[in-house]
């Protein structure tokens, strides 16, 4: 979102930058710890392209593996590294001669991943966002829950329509004022979804709350049934699940058993860095072979002193729990972490409905295919972002003549009703309880194993919450409480998941499904567009 801003606010647009959080760095992308792909010395796009690929089960798309392996390197200077411009000038770790130091991680075939510590969204967005902020063409503005697109149409011909703003609820302190903002171009830089199941890495926030919006307005969207699981999250009952990034395993990390033994290579001769679905099942068939809650994390081996250095962030929290990430092997299971499907996005960061564009997590480039590469989500932020903003200031002035026809009006958006049925007055909504049971369901039956069964009655229960939730929020009083929005987002989202994995059987990447038909490898690599 701030990339967009950035390059938008450069080429001359007025920007308004919406945020939900109270405090604008509050996001997914704080919570990165691994790093973002830049370039090793010997490094070129036909190799990073090779390792999207593998990574994603052969189906990521070529279009959008080109913008990022020949874009990305130069956003990252243009947009990260920009210590004399406007724009960030992110402090990434540097060796003992001042050069950018650079790490491997997981299923990438050379060390090109830039990183602050372990850290590294939290890096990246302290200074992105001032940098943003301060931008004279942009205006920041925190609290404001976005709870629909507005889609504006010409009367005189309905099927002529844009998307052409968002309702939101203003947080007033002492109550939500509901406020419609209005752009020739809206876009979507929401984030992921990952707290719409029981187990996650992802902060409570990510709920699909943009992807939920855009399936209510008519988007298209793919890949949805393609969620990944992040393999190594630490695992303490009664604590939330916090991310032990890839980097851990780069830097030689091995998972064992509760006696010891190391079990990685048994599934796959990459072992601990083969591919994060692989990673991730092959830890869950331990568990349900062993009857145990979680396999262990060891880098024991690594120097002590090292490893806290290198580690700060995961040291401290695991620390602070009683474990000491030099000595002691930490107990780890698998979560949800990143949606590789979202709403359809060109390169050029168009969706399907005009006016509407969409950047990051919650869009679908197509990039990740069946299963995202490690340290790929941040750069396909920047390159998105770039993108979309261009398309905005190309497009402004159509967009504008549109908007300014006398016979275009504005739809009004589901801000709560005024009529006599109040169903949040005769009793009071549940909708942590609804928001648990979605949970529940997604973690259960539409989590890192699937089977058909489990998938159908999702996909039926599911549709139930969906409907429930609409009927909530229509029947709500005004203004709209931003809890039963984020719900009606949260089930929308779901359900539209849950449907998608039901209806592909191909076991493919992050979608496994146990009683489904295998991919067979003649195929996946008759959809691998990889040229060297």
């Amino acid at each position: 979102g701030c990339a967009a801003a950035l390059v938008a606010a450069e080429a001359g647009l007025k920007v308004a930058l919406l945020t939900s959080a109270k405090v604008a760095t509050q996001c997914n992308s704080y919570w990165a710890q691994g790093g973002i792909i830049y370039k090793a010395n010997d490094d070129a796009p036909h190799l990073l392209a090779s390792d999207i690929y593998r990574a994603g089960a052969g189906l990521s798309e070529a279009p959008a593996v080109d913008a990022l392996t020949h874009r990305g390197p130069g956003l990252v200077e243009d947009l990260l590294l920009d210590a004399a411009g406007v724009n960030a000038n992110v402090p990434f770790d540097r060796d003992a001669a001042g050069n950018l130091s650079l790490c491997l991680e997981a299923s990438h075939n050379r060390a090109r991943i830039l990183h602050w510590k372990d850290a590294t969204g939290k890096a990246i967005t302290e200074h992105i966002v001032p940098a943003a902020a301060a931008h004279p063409n942009v205006t920041l503005k925190t609290g404001v829950t976005a709870t629909d697109l507005a889609l504006a149409h010409d009367t005189e011909n309905p099927q002529d329509q844009r998307v052409a703003g968002v309702h939101t609820l203003l947080d007033a302190g002492d109550g939500h004022e509901p406020v419609t903002y209005t752009a020739p171009h809206v876009v979507l830089a929401t984030g992921g979804a990952g707290s719409l199941y029981e187990h996650t890495s992802n902060p409570s926030a990510a709920r699909g709350e943009g992807l939920g919006m855009a399936i209510r307005a008519g988007a298209e969207t793919k890949n949805l049934e393609y969620f990944q699981f992040h393999p190594t999250t630490l695992y303490v009952p009664g604590e939330a699940r916090f991310l032990l990034t890839e980097a851990l395993r780069g830097e030689g990390a091995i998972l064992r058993d509760a006696s010891g033994r190391a079990f990685a290579r048994d599934y796959h001769e990459d072992g601990e860095l083969a591919p994060r679905d692989v990673v991730a099942r092959m830890i869950t068939a331990e568990m349900a072979a062993q009857g145990a809650d979680c396999m262990y994390l060891d880098i024991s081996h690594r120097d002590s002193a090292w490893l806290k250095e290198r580690f700060p962030t995961i040291d401290a929290h695991a620390s602070g729990l009683g474990f000491d990430i030099g000595s002691d092997p930490l107990p780890v299971v698998p979560a949800s972490h990143y949606h590789c499907g979202g709403i359809t996005t060109g390169v050029d960061g168009k969706t399907s409905l005009p006016g509407l564009l969409a950047a990051g997590e919650v869009s679908c480039t197509g990039l990740h295919g069946g299963n995202r590469l490690a340290s790929t989500s941040l750069l396909e932020g920047l390159v998105w972002g770039d993108a979309a903003a261009r398309t905005a200031a190309e497009e402004r002035d159509a967009a504008e003549a549109f908007l300014a026809r006398p016979t275009v009006t504005l739809s009004s958006g589901s801000l709560g009703s005024d009529e006599a049925l109040r169903l949040a007055e005769i009793h009071a909504v549940d909708t942590e309880g609804l928001l648990a049971e979605i949970q529940g369901i997604m973690w259960e039956d539409v989590g890192v194993v699937r089977r058909t069964e489990d998938l159908e009655r999702a996909k039926h229960r599911l549709a139930e919450l969906r409907w429930l939730a609409d009927e909530l929020v229509h029947r709500s009083p005004a203004p709209l409480d931003p809890e039963m929005a984020s719900l009606r987002n949260a089930a929308t989202a779901a359900s539209a998941i849950a449907e998608a994995a039901a209806k592909n059987m191909v076991s493919a990447g992050a979608h496994y499904v146990e009683d489904g038909v295998a991919a067979e490898a003649e195929e996946v690599e008759k959809a691998r567009p990889f040229q060297a």
